[in-house]
């Protein structure tokens, strides 16, 4: 039987499962923008308006997860948590390093053409980028280490300050749409990969991304209830309340170490591949930060 599973599996997969050694959980077609969740779980409805959730669903266990979350995004929870003093933190370490004006210059050098911007406002919407100093894509938390060892301090993406720079730069986007391009060139080719990535499957367990949050998504797993994959890039870095500040590469290398595969390093080419098609998931959605999750 299972041997009849995994060749149908290979019979089902995308044209890119050509390794006959790897196996792929079924492609669904994937648009790059928030509302194609219309078509995956029917949530969009639900919370593609952050300024019209139905706060009721929230408080039925058996109903919140149609809200995707959205009811602990700012500004909806508005208590204090860990995000709002990572948010400070931030602010603080930004303008240490940006003494000289070079960590914000090196920052908002992401267009193709190199040319600097004169505000941090927006630059979250346009992250993961291809980075002409860097000659690859990379996410902003990448970058923020790239540019503050420029300033000879050391900010290990996935690290707490790093990820409260990364708070604190996405707050000067706060309720701007994400809007990366993946029509084409670098872009285009990562997205390519993280969605072959994303369908992968992987570790002891033998199961992929899609395996939850495309075959699973509304099914209890592990104490949490399993959401949609779209519109889940807005809110990171995030706060967990059981794991504390957490990146999105954070969350992948949680979610490998969960599938019985061993996590990678943040900022590795494959987690920014991942990175890069979530984020195009969630192009149209607003950033909002800082947010709270189990």
């Amino acid at each position: 039987m299972r041997n009849l599973i995994v060749v149908l599996g290979l019979l089902l997969a995308p044209a890119w499962a050509d390794e006959p050694y790897k196996e792929y959980t079924p492609a669904e077609h994937f648009e790059p923008h928030v509302s194609g969740d219309s078509q995956l779980t029917g949530t969009y409805r639900y919370w593609k308006d952050p300024t019209k959730l139905d706060l009721r669903l929230a408080g039925h266990p058996d109903d919140s997860w149609k809200l995707n979350w959205k009811h602990l995004d700012y500004p909806f929870n508005k208590e204090m948590h860990a995000g709002h003093l990572a948010l400070d933190r931030g602010l603080v370490l930004f303008n240490k390093l940006n003494r000289a004006g070079t960590f914000k210059n090196c920052l908002v050098m992401y267009r193709l053409n190199g040319q600097y911007e004169t505000t941090l406002r927006g630059l979250r919407t346009h992250f993961p980028a291809y980075r002409t100093d860097l000659r690859r894509v990379a996410g902003l938390e990448e970058v923020i280490e790239h540019c503050a060892a420029l300033e000879s301090e050391t900010l290990q993406n996935g690290s707490y300050d790093n990820s409260a720079v990364s708070i604190y730069i996405a707050s000067q986007s706060l309720g701007m749409p994400i809007k990366i391009d993946v029509s084409s060139g670098p872009l285009r080719e990562a997205w390519k990969r993280g969605e072959r990535l994303f369908h992968q499957k992987v570790g002891r367990n033998n199961m992929s991304c899609a395996s939850c949050h495309v075959g699973r998504v509304g099914q209890s797993l592990r104490a949490t209830v399993v959401t949609s994959p779209y519109g889940d890039a807005a809110h990171y870095p995030v706060y967990r309340d059981r794991f504390g500040i957490t990146s999105l590469h954070i969350r992948f290398a949680q979610c490998s170490l969960d599938l019985g595969f061993n996590a990678l390093k943040p900022g590795s080419p494959a987690y920014t591949d991942v990175e890069v098609f979530l984020t195009a998931l969630t192009n149209g959605y607003p950033v909002s930060v800082p947010s709270e999750r189990p």
